[in-house]
């Protein structure tokens, strides 16, 4: 039975795997239309009038062209944040009505997963030989990340956490190239040096946490191979400048401190208030709130690091190369215990970076493991539930995800319809989008859930609130709203 399986799992080719989870992954999207904060990106953002995302804001201009787009970021950068090289995506996309971000959202999914993959080797080579391995690359970012919804799928989140982590990796690979391999690189042309400061500036220029993570490995690296050249190659440097910049560009955004000073003055119920901020409250909910669930779910990336340092043959060089994409994961979740609201989607970059950590350390840990399963008939065993089970528990959570959200975009298409009969009523009334059978209870937010309705999936209750708003702006409606208020107590409950 045990060779039966592994010679199935041996004709299995890598590309197969790849395109399966490929194929789930643009079906996924295909069920997110634009929704929340997609529908106030495809205005050009005014900072006259609070911007595009507050409630009760006036008529906004769409945006019709790539100079609208330019000019709203221009004003975007100065008076909201400093994410400016996401947002311009989103706005893109938001401008051509999300056509085209299926396909683009998930050959950056495809890229990543073969760069993550690439990462943990320390080289560039087809994952025929370690399929395995692969295939944990896959499932650490797809089980492992906390909040999948907002930051895999849904517009404006992916392009802000997916896209960023595919830069990041992107501009790491070499230097990790490198640091692994004593001669790559060595006489590139002098067009690596552009091109390195070019990747550097968009890593750096991504998204807060991952861009300081980003620099932390960097530095790491830089050290290093200086430790063991005794010099630094030109595209090195280039690409930490430009990766340094990118990342002073993002965090001194005029925007950025301006939109904290307004958060705190306006006090929503989820961030806390001037006087509570570095106070025990913080840290406390911080760590209960977002610290500790995001740790708990992807703790299974941590069984092949144990393994490793515990029974795997190590070398120096790849021993401090694990350890520092295992401290990477960690600093982020540090890093977000100082923020003023620890979100659960900020924690993408962590397990980003200890899927990398892990797959490298199960990479060195296969001679052990072979040799266990070849010796021992416990081992096969445990291997053969443990595959089982994994099997059962991945196909179970895809077909659920699938039919949670197949369910919502059937609602969605049902809604659009009632707006088209209904476009010149003076108010439209549509009913509140819910999730079949409560399945969110199961599902959490591996799926569309309540949490993602009421937090900006579904419209408002009041049509003056932002979402029901921007909504109506966007559809040329008068007034649009829900048929019910959300039921915050239910999601502070999950």
């Amino acid at each position: 039975m045990f060779q039966g399986i592994a010679k199935v799992w041996e004709k299995i080719p890598w590309q197969v795997i790849l395109l399966f989870f490929g194929m789930i992954f643009l079906w996924r999207n295909h069920l997110m239309p634009m929704v929340g904060d997609d529908y106030a990106y495809a205005f050009i953002w005014d900072p006259e009038h609070g911007g595009n995302l507050l409630d009760g804001i006036g008529p906004r201009q769409k945006i019709e062209s790539l100079g609208d787009i330019i000019s709203s970021q221009w004003t975007h950068y100065f008076t909201w944040g400093g994410r400016t090289l996401s947002m311009l995506i989103i706005q893109f996309f938001a401008w051509q009505h999300g056509v085209g971000f299926d396909m683009a959202d998930t050959a950056v999914y495809l890229l990543l997963m073969m760069l993550i993959y690439w990462l943990a080797l320390g080289r560039i080579e087809s994952p025929t030989k370690a399929k395995g391995c692969f295939l944990w690359a896959i499932l650490g970012i797809n089980f492992g990340i906390f909040d999948y919804i907002t930051t895999m799928i849904w517009m404006t989140g992916a392009c802000v956490y997916l896209w960023t982590g595919l830069c990041e990796c992107a501009f790491l690979l070499p230097y990790a190239l490198a640091y692994r391999n004593e001669d790559f690189g060595r006489q590139w042309s002098k067009w690596s040096i552009p091109a390195m400061a070019l990747l550097g500036l968009l890593a750096g220029w991504s998204e807060e946490g991952g861009s300081l993570v980003t620099l932390s490995l960097l530095g790491l690296s830089l050290v290093a191979y200086y430790r063991r050249e005794g010099y630094l190659k030109h595209w090195m440097v280039a690409g930490a400048v430009g990766a340094i910049i990118g990342c002073l560009l993002l965090m001194l955004a005029p925007g950025s401190i301006m939109r904290e000073e307004f958060m705190l003055q306006y006090e929503p119920e989820y961030v806390l208030s001037a006087d509570k901020l570095f106070t025990f409250e913080m840290f406390y909910r911080n760590f209960t709130e977002g610290f500790l669930p995001i740790f708990l779910l992807e703790s299974f990336l941590f069984l092949p690091l144990i393994i490793y340092f515990i029974k795997g043959k190590k070398t120096r060089d790849v021993k401090y190369y694990i350890m520092a994409f295992t401290g990477a994961g960690m600093e982020v979740l540090f890093l977000m215990m100082f923020a003023p609201e620890f979100k659960l989607h900020t924690g993408f970059h962590s397990t980003l970076f200890l899927t990398i950590a892990s797959t490298a350390a199960l990479r060195e840990c296969i001679p052990f493991l072979k040799e266990k399963y070849q010796s021992s008939l416990w081992w096969r065993r445990s291997f053969l539930v443990l595959g089982m089970a994994s099997l059962v528990y991945v196909v179970f959570s895809l077909v659920g995800a699938l039919y949670v959200e197949t369910s919502v975009a059937q609602q969605l298409q049902g809604r659009m319809e009632y707006v088209e009969q209904h476009r010149n009523d003076d108010e439209i009334v549509v009913a509140a989008l819910y999730i079949p059978y409560d399945l969110d209870k199961w599902m959490g937010l591996r799926a569309v859930s309540t949490y993602h309705l009421i937090y900006g999936m579904d419209l408002e209750y009041k049509p003056q609130d932002n979402r029901s708003n921007m909504f109506a702006q966007y559809y040329g409606l008068k007034c649009i709203h829900i048929d019910k208020e959300f039921d915050w107590e239910r999601v502070g409950e999950e």
